[in-house]
């Protein structure tokens, strides 16, 4: 159009006029395409951020959980990577004569199991998790859930012992998924290897 009104134009206004026409359907297209662009990359950002902080609170539920079943078991000595992977591996048989669930570690499940939920929540509105992540820690939310439960109602050591197996099952699978989470725990381990004895209570907040 604007070659077109440039060279062929009978008169000034015709030839000002689709100039005009020329350029405004060159710049709404450009306008568009700009306002994509600017979207996509702050949404790129929230998107990263957003991965950033729920692998960092996903982090942290999970070194509250694994000292948590550590007091449960009475489970003594540093806390390491080699401690942990040995301890991951425990069978029910094995746990079960260990176990001493006292009601502030039921609680303390609970607080995690809430925070846990919460964060499958957001990712569920975000998809910011694979669908293996969000089939992991579903299901790892579903065994503390039926840990809390059985120690509220009956108590039984040997249904206790067969929860905590499945949720330190889970723990592997959520490492094994997640690279970034795994690198984490063995960084955070090697830097900060804690202290748990079965008189180191802890109680975990929001």
């Amino acid at each position: 159009l604007y070659t077109g009104a440039i060279d062929n134009a009978p008169n000034d206004n015709l030839r000002d006029l689709v100039i005009n026409v020329s350029a405004s359907l060159l710049s709404i297209p450009l306008v568009f395409l700009l306002y994509d662009y600017t979207n996509s990359r702050i949404a790129s950002q929230m998107s990263k951020h957003l991965s950033a902080n729920i692998t960092d609170k996903l982090n942290s539920i999970m070194l509250g959980l694994v000292d948590l079943l550590r007091s449960m078991m009475n489970v003594r000595g540093k806390l390491t990577l080699d401690s942990l992977n040995k301890m991951l591996i425990m069978r029910a048989s094995a746990i079960s004569g260990r176990l001493n669930i006292r009601p502030s570690y039921i609680e303390d499940m609970r607080t995690l199991h809430n925070d846990l939920d919460q964060i499958l929540y957001r990712s569920g509105t975000s998809n910011v998790l694979t669908t293996t992540q969000v089939q992991v820690l579903t299901s790892l939310a579903r065994e503390m859930l039926h840990l809390i439960n059985e120690n509220k109602f009956r108590g039984n050591k040997k249904l206790s012992a067969h929860y905590i197996e499945s949720i330190m099952t889970k723990i592997t699978d959520w490492l094994e998924s997640d690279a970034v989470a795994g690198l984490l725990m063995a960084q955070h381990l090697a830097e900060n290897p804690g202290e748990n004895t079965a008189d180191n209570k802890k109680t975990y907040k929001k």
